[in-house]
């Protein structure tokens, strides 16, 4: 499942320059503080991996980076932050969805998700709604957290939320 979420996501960005050559298009990110855009005054090193995207593109793709910290797939539907990107999509622009840190957080009524529950179902609509607009979707899973064991070995910190986010792409 890895090998299949990575080449869709090799595939998608390895088809922007194509579509870039003849129509301008636009790469519209959804997610959590991993990827959203940080501050850089005052000085911070922080980055989203979002905010650092668009120096990968040549002028013809636009990046709008709507993700936010703190957000949830959950709550980044209540806000109305989802019904921005659906009144934006136009055929051709791509989709990227990555939630997860904060659907983790299950004691929080407004951002808990269950993987396997409502938290797939968010994936589902988000991949539903954007082909609707015949723009392609593409699945990130959670990025993982700088969490290392004794032996300085990566931990694993998202449960079956990654597990969640490769069941989707097979079954999407």
């Amino acid at each position: 499942m890895k090998k299949i979420i990575l080449l869709m996501l090799g595939l998608g960005c390895g088809m922007l320059p194509l579509f870039a050559q003849t129509n301008r298009i636009t790469v519209h990110m959804i997610g959590d503080s991993t990827m959203a855009n940080k501050p850089v005054i005052p000085a911070n090193p922080e980055r989203g991996w979002g905010q650092m995207l668009q120096m990968y593109f040549k002028d013809s793709v636009r990046v709008e980076n709507y993700a936010q910290n703190g957000r949830s797939s959950k709550s980044f539907i209540a806000e109305g932050r989802w019904d921005k990107v659906v009144a934006a999509l136009k055929p051709g622009d791509f989709v990227i969805i990555q939630f997860g840190h904060n659907d983790e957080k299950t004691n929080d009524v407004n951002r808990g998700t269950a993987p396997f529950g409502e938290y797939t179902t968010n994936l589902v609509r988000f991949i539903r709604e954007t082909r609707e607009h015949k723009a392609t979707p593409i699945l990130a899973t959670p990025t993982a957290r700088r969490k290392f064991d004794g032996a300085g070995k990566l931990m694993v910190t998202h449960g079956d939320y990654p597990k969640a986010v490769r069941a989707v792409a097979a079954e999407q």
